[in-house]
């Protein structure tokens, strides 16, 4: 049998590794538990660090603005990293969801589809950890080049010594790298689990439908043998109707899914949207003023690649939800209904009702998950631009 989780385990075997969330694949040791405690240490202490750097640079607004693009993406990073571990039971309570019958493959097109699913996921996971990658080497690597070249260099996390000089210099900015590159990874593999969650809702959906076109299918062998429809049978008029029973009880349970995920990252996707178009804003007005074949130019480049496509994620895959919601009753109508009795087609019209309530993800219950949202987002992003690049 299929592992439904499949698509989940590199998300949260990650989030592991970097202390931002619980070993779900098994008990966590007390070793575990330290080391998370100490990831919430230096994570708090990075923030604060660059709190009081911001509030050093007030009158500023170039190191303002070095600074905030930064800060920004790390406290969007902790509102995250709160939403998982504050609501660790209910993120457990969609895992058991996940692996739960209504949601487990029955046959080879069902395996196919989450196998698909999880490949894709790994694959969206492993191309956000490369990115983060070079912009980690780059981040550490052009003020050290910077500062080789005679350059000032300019740090934006505060620090209760001088650092203008070598080795406390080299050693802050490796400490901020590594701490940078730490919530990097955790920031980018929450907004892929998240994304996934979406991803993998779409492919219930798509698994919904596949049930309902094929709802007659193992029957029409059968056909010749029922004088008027396939549900003449008293044994196979039960079984139908448990696959319609099953059909619902499936959509139902996808639609708890969905609101459930909804309801525990609200907040942090709410904050998420804000604070997103304030550090693309930000981040174009620092890479305007840079040198184009400049290590730090190619630094902010993927680094504004990132944040533009962590956003894009969310709303992809939740255009996708609705696009399959939307497709529930058009599989419905495929579903050979013909060859049903009136009585079992007046229980599709009462589920096709049903259907017409699409399920659309949302933040703060107005917001819509879709690809028009981003582009929304992108239009404030550089207004924003344009008013700060104008001061």
């Amino acid at each position: 049998m299929y592992d439904t989780f499949q698509a989940f385990r590199p998300h949260f075997n990650t989030l592991a590794r970097v202390g931002y969330f619980k070993i779900v694949s098994g008990k966590e040791k007390k070793f575990h538990i330290y080391y998370r405690l100490f990831v919430w240490i230096c994570v708090l202490t990075y923030n604060l660090q660059h709190v009081i750097r911001a509030i050093q640079a007030i009158n500023c607004t170039k190191q303002l603005v070095g600074t905030l693009f930064l800060l920004l993406t790390t406290l969007n990073t902790l509102v995250k990293q709160l939403s998982f571990n504050v609501r660790s039971q209910r993120v457990e309570n969609v895992i058991d969801v996940i692996n739960s019958a209504l949601f487990k493959p029955r046959n080879a097109c069902h395996e196919n589809m989450m196998q698909a699913n999880a490949l894709s996921m790994s694959r969206l996971l492993m191309f956000y950890h490369t990115a983060v990658f070079i912009c980690t080497l780059l981040f550490i690597g052009y003020p050290l080049i910077d500062s080789a070249l005679g350059n000032e260099v300019y740090l934006t996390g505060y620090f209760p010594f001088d650092t203008s000089h070598s080795p406390t210099f080299e050693i802050a900015v490796i400490y901020l790298g590594v701490l940078i590159s730490l919530q990097a990874y955790g920031h980018v593999t929450m907004d892929c689990t998240i994304a996934a969650f979406y991803a993998y809702a779409k492919t219930q959906l798509q698994i919904l439908r596949y049930n309902f076109e094929h709802l007659v299918d193992e029957y029409q062998a059968k056909e010749a043998n029922f004088k008027y429809f396939v549900d003449d049978d008293t044994e196979l008029r039960q079984i139908l109707s448990k696959k319609i029973v099953s059909c619902m009880k499936h959509y139902e349970q996808i639609v708890w899914y969905v609101e459930e995920i909804e309801s525990i990252f609200n907040e942090a996707m709410i904050v998420q949207f804000f604070i997103v178009a304030w550090v693309i804003c930000m981040t174009l007005y620092k890479i305007v003023e840079l040198p184009l074949l400049s290590v730090e130019f190619i630094s902010m480049a993927v680094y504004l690649g990132c944040m533009m496509s962590q956003l894009f994620i969310y709303c992809y895959y939740g255009t996708h939800v609705k696009s399959e919601s939307e497709l529930v009753n058009d599989s419905v109508y495929q579903s050979e209904w013909l060859s049903l009795s009136p009585s079992f087609r007046r229980r599709l019209l009462v589920l096709m009702e049903r259907f017409k309530r699409t399920i659309e993800p949302r933040t703060a219950r107005v917001i819509p998950l879709s690809v028009d949202t981003y582009i929304s987002v992108l239009r404030s992003s550089y207004a924003l631009f344009t008013i700060l690049n104008r001061k």
